[in-house]
């Protein structure tokens, strides 16, 4: 950043010979520190949480108030979103019209996600959602604008297409286990361990199980998950202390030196640790969602603890088909038939706590 009057001056992106007044651009804002705060990738699609949506909705209606401007094409990822903007040729325009209109939609944007951070369906990451400033391309051509319209419509397909590897890539224990009908747990990293209620998700689309194997009758199901949230944790904890089956898998590598009971695990034919990358390689945001997603779609049943509305979780699931209802407790192996497990009611979000309201 350079230093002008012996302050540090954020640089301007903006180049002060070019014409902003009109033309046809194509444009990129960020979410403030990089933040997956509008939805997530689900398959080869952009599943958008509550937030996401009012983002795509002042989207779509920018032209109805500011009718000198047309959005061509626009799609929002999780963490930006990219639009195509034709400004046409008015008296009325300003010198940076293009800068006009971002700042008023940004603007519009962040109010959104104040409201919803009240409500608690986003999540904070400070007073305003969008990183400063937006970067631009003036399109002047045919094969420019048809460039980008391709890169706009298959930006989600692009986004996660097996970019960091099968997630069975890496793998330490007995493989056989993803050949049984194992089912997996999730649980928002906000919630508190000690605040464990497990519930079935049910309504999935798609393949129903990986491998097409059995489980043989009294045999309880292995467990699959990422164990990385307090809730996870707790029942990998309650599953090593009861000799369960688990498969774990790791974000940013199997570690060389494992905690001695997944260790022990491992040795009885327990376990089955899995990672799309080598040891050390450490956890990546992303590569967490493609892991979650890897359990969720390829487990025969889904059980969650606690999910936070809007948050990474919930769209998976949301962008899965699955929506949940009966409690019940995966590591004693539980029916969610069983007399004891129904009548619930709806599934109950986290609070700021981690606790049931």
């Amino acid at each position: 950043m350079p230093i002008v009057d012996g302050q540090y001056r954020r640089p301007q992106l903006r180049n002060a010979g070019i014409n902003y007044r009109y033309g046809w651009f194509f444009v990129t804002f960020q979410v403030a520190k990089n933040k997956s705060n509008l939805g997530a990738i689900v398959g080869e699609k952009c599943v958008l949480n509550p937030l996401g949506e009012a983002v795509a909705s002042l989207i779509s209606t920018l032209g109805q108030y500011n009718p000198e401007v047309h959005v061509d094409s626009s799609v929002v990822m999780p963490n930006h979103v990219h639009l195509i903007l034709k400004i046409d040729d008015r008296p009325d325009n300003e010198e940076h019209h293009l800068g006009k209109i971002m700042r008023k939609l940004k603007s519009l944007a962040t109010r959104e996600y104040r409201l919803l951070k009240e409500r608690g369906l986003a999540r904070d990451i400070g007073s305003s959602l969008w990183q400063e400033n937006y970067w631009e391309k003036i399109l002047t051509s045919h094969v420019q604008l048809e460039t980008r319209r391709r890169y706009i419509a298959d930006n989600p397909k692009n986004w996660s297409s097996d970019r960091f590897g099968p997630v069975t890539s890496h793998s330490l224990g007995n493989l056989e286990l993803l050949n049984e009908l194992f089912e997996a747990f999730v649980a928002s990293q906000e919630a508190r361990g000690d605040a464990l209620a497990p519930r079935e998700w049910t309504g999935r689309n798609g393949p129903s199980i990986s491998g097409g194997g059995t489980v043989a009758p009294r045999v309880k199901p292995p467990i699959i998950s990422t164990f990385t949230s307090p809730q996870e944790r707790e029942v990998l904890r309650r599953l090593i202390a009861k000799d369960r089956r688990f498969i774990a898998i790791y974000p940013g590598g199997i570690p060389d030196i494992l905690p001695p009971p997944i260790a022990e695990a491992v040795e009885g034919g327990r376990a089955l640790l899995i990672s799309p990358v080598p040891s050390g390689t450490g956890i990546n945001k992303q590569r967490a969602i493609w892991c979650n997603e890897y359990a969720i779609r390829h487990a025969n049943r889904v059980w969650c603890g606690d999910i936070t509305p809007g948050g990474t979780l919930h769209s998976i699931l949301k962008g899965l088909g699955r929506r949940g209802t009966t409690p019940s407790h995966p590591e004693n192996g539980r029916d969610a038939t069983d007399p004891q497990s129904r009548g619930a009611g709806p599934l109950r979000p986290a609070n700021k706590q981690g606790v049931h309201p």
